[in-house]
């Protein structure tokens, strides 16, 4: 049995006292004007703000995006997706592979991001691409979280040298200008390594990158599987958490609650889990189901989730087929689901549960609105859940709702006295459930 973090432990107990009474803060972002488009950080810290709205983080991983694909290709992904209700794309600029995949690095027009693999000699028409893509973009409403030290285990920096000390503060501020005035952009800092590991050569890229853009867009840093960017926690240019747990995807909530619950404040994104149809993880294939575990335990733990498919990502010739995949398709009917509400009311919430919380890759977990008038919670397995009643405040009677996560349909369950306990569980035929809770 794998055991998760003792704050699991705690849930239910001390925490929602933290939860609801989480410091206000102005982020980094309010001192500087704001432009449309632009991501910024909630004055909470809890969430982002895009033109003075919440907005609602569903990642997608297509990190060859701007390396293996065509421009055509790339619009035509950007815009399937946008349509899907995806809002951020996850690319790489420097793209060297990843488990089971090598390649050159050129993109299909046989350029490298660099000449003489050199960044302090970057190459125009490579770069002109990644100009194209970010416009692209930003007709479909999209931002580009991009990773410009590359990634598959730090290779750009841990095996082939391109990335050094010397050079990764000008390479950062010729990035920074380049793109100080396009919108839609987040800067991704790390090498996906332990967060540890050539500190000093992320510190050079992100001073210069600063330096270039003047503060004018959100940065993160992007740890290897198994750590937060946390470790930066105190640093003011890490504006948001960075999470990949990789194929231990049970490990999802405890990782999101344990960044939500810390000082200062700032949003945590679970940005790279385990891959929808992934072949090289242990536990064997990555279903449907898994996919549904990690968003919703990300979401409901006070945070937000980036998707990912092992076709896209590594862009195998079924890619355009997977763009309709069951995990794809089951992210847009929650991405419907949370926004339909205030979702950035939302506080992870365990002791709703009276019975039942189940662990590990059967925890069911729960988010409680400040307002006290929702409570949405997903089940994990089909197993019966005790719920308690009394964690809606705002009216005497809730309506309960049971929502089926592969197909979106609602199944009334009632309406209860707030001072009751519970039992439900998910409709016959279904694997797994979310429950809606409203004050009625």
């Amino acid at each position: 049995m794998k055991k998760c973090s003792i704050l699991l432990i705690l849930l239910g107990t001390v925490l929602p006292f933290l939860f609801f009474a989480a410091p206000h803060r102005a982020s980094a972002a309010q001192n500087r004007s704001t432009v449309p488009g632009r991501l910024e950080v909630s004055g909470n810290g809890r969430y982002f703000v895009r033109d003075g709205k919440p907005f609602f983080w569903l990642g997608d991983s297509a990190w060859s995006l701007l390396s293996l694909y065509t421009p055509a290709e790339a619009r035509e992904y950007l815009d399937h997706r946008s349509r899907q209700g995806f809002t951020v794309i996850h690319v790489m600029i420097p793209f060297d592979g990843g488990p089971g995949l090598k390649t050159s690095g050129r993109n299909p027009n046989g350029q490298l991001p660099f000449h003489d693999w050199d960044p302090l000699k970057p190459n125009e028409a490579y770069f002109r691409n990644l100009d194209a893509l970010a416009d692209a973009a930003q007709k479909d409403g999209l931002i580009l979280y991009i990773l410009p030290l590359g990634g598959s285990g730090g290779s750009f920096v841990d095996k082939l040298h391109v990335f050094t000390k010397q050079n990764a503060r000008a390479y950062g501020e010729w990035l920074g200008r380049r793109y100080r005035d396009k919108p839609n952009i987040v800067w991704m800092d790390g090498f996906d390594l332990a967060p540890w590991r050539y500190r000093d050569i992320a510190e050079e890229f992100v001073a210069g990158l600063q330096a270039g853009d003047r503060g004018a867009h959100l940065i993160s840093y992007a740890p290897g599987g198994g750590f937060s960017s946390s470790y930066f926690q105190n640093e003011p240019w890490l504006n948001f958490n960075h999470i990949q747990v990789w194929s231990d995807y049970w490990r999802a909530y405890s990782f999101v609650v344990a960044d939500y619950c810390r000082l200062p404040v700032k949003p945590a994104v679970m940005a790279e889990g385990a891959y929808e149809a992934g072949t090289e993880y242990a536990s064997g294939p990555i279903t449907p189901l898994i996919v549904r575990k990690e968003a919703y335990w990300s979401y409901l733990g006070g945070g937000f989730h980036t998707y990912g498919h092992n076709d896209i990502w590594r862009k195998n010739p079924t890619w355009r087929e997977s763009l309709d995949s069951p995990g794809a398709r089951q992210l847009g009917i929650l991405a419907r689901l949370l926004t339909a509400h205030e979702w950035w009311k939302l506080a992870p919430d365990q002791s709703v549960f009276a019975r039942g919380a189940g662990s590990d890759e059967t925890q069911n977990v729960a988010a409680r609105s400040t307002d006290g008038d929702l409570v949405i919670a997903y089940f994990a397995s089909s197993a019966p859940v005790s719920v308690d009643l009394h964690a809606i405040t705002a009216a005497k009677t809730v309506r309960a709702t049971l929502v089926n996560p592969e197909t979106g349909e609602e199944t009334s369950a009632g309406v209860f006295s707030h001072d009751s306990i519970e039992e439900f569980s998910a409709p016959a035929g279904c694997t797994d459930a979310v429950l809606v809770l409203q004050a009625q």
